[in-house]
């Protein structure tokens, strides 16, 4: 017997339709296409997302269901780096609404964005209160680094913070765990930028309290952040099993999760004509 394909798009209408009405989630991957140094291909955040997804729908099949994967966002500040694809932040704001309010219509009560890429989440978190203003429904995003900081902390070795902020320790363990034939390690280099203020610092373990991207050209001539000579593909394994539990455990809770009634607790002034409001 052929397994249950995790991809909601090699269901039959009818099969959709079982899965709205049994309320599975709907995991909706979204990354980018994007430089990652000269040793990753340009599908890195694009590869985690869709494999945590599938990963998660395979061993629950009870539970969720993959969205097609959304394989561009917000790339301008990357655009001077060859391999990079940009949307402009409105037409980014829309595509996600859009996509989740269509999974709303076909009657999916809970859907759930996972990001791979360091600037869609304010575009995402936009278009998901969008949604939720708009339907009755959940609509909610996550980064997958976000759901395993402390394992991630645990097994680091690359320097906190900046070791680990693109094509770095991470993400270069994740792609080995997933796709090793692709990497090409031999061509790594390690390059922590320098802290300039002890506000301001970027790493996947935990950002600093100032947010500001830079345009990539003026800081950076590698296309890497960190350290990628320290990634191995067992970190990666301890770090994608971690996600991937995780990802189940929030889903479960996220599914049971009640959708209740909007109420309107603002005055209503009577209506002169004597009606009722």
């Amino acid at each position: 017997m052929t397994p249950r394909s995790p991809r909601l798009e090699h269901h039959t209408w009818h099969e959709v339709k079982e899965m709205a009405a049994a309320n599975q989630v709907v995991l909706i991957p979204a990354a980018t296409v994007e430089q990652h140094g000269p040793h990753l291909p340009c599908d890195v955040d694009n590869l985690i997302v869709q494999y945590y997804c599938d990963e998660c729908a395979r061993r629950r099949p009870d539970l969720c269901t993959v969205a097609p994967l959304i394989p561009f966002g917000f790339n301008e500040h990357n655009m001077g780096f060859p391999g990079c694809i940009t949307l402009g932040e409105h037409t980014l704001i829309e595509l996600y609404a859009d996509v989740a309010e269509s999974f709303v219509r076909m009657g999916f009560r809970k859907v759930l964005f996972v990001n791979g890429h360091g600037s869609n989440p304010p575009f995402l978190a936009i278009a998901c209160r969008k949604v939720v203003n708009k339907t009755q429904a959940h609509v909610g995003t996550l980064s997958h680094w976000d759901l395993i900081a402390d394992v991630i902390r645990k097994h680091r070795e690359s320097v906190y913070p900046g070791g680990m902020a693109h094509a770095c320790e991470l993400e270069t363990s994740l792609y080995l765990h997933i796709c090793p034939e692709r990497v090409q390690l031999q061509k790594a280099v390690r390059d922590v930028q320098p802290r300039w203020s002890d506000q301001f610092w970027v790493d996947l373990g935990g950002f600093g309290p100032v947010t500001m991207v830079d345009d990539w050209s003026r800081i950076n001539a590698t296309g890497v952040e960190g350290d990628p000579l320290l990634a191995t593909a067992e970190k990666g394994r301890i770090w994608a099993e971690a996600t991937i539990e995780r990802l189940i455990r929030f889903m479960d809770d996220f599914r049971k999760h009640p959708v209740k009634p909007r109420r309107n607790f603002n005055h209503v002034p009577a209506d002169p004509g004597g009606a009722k409001p």
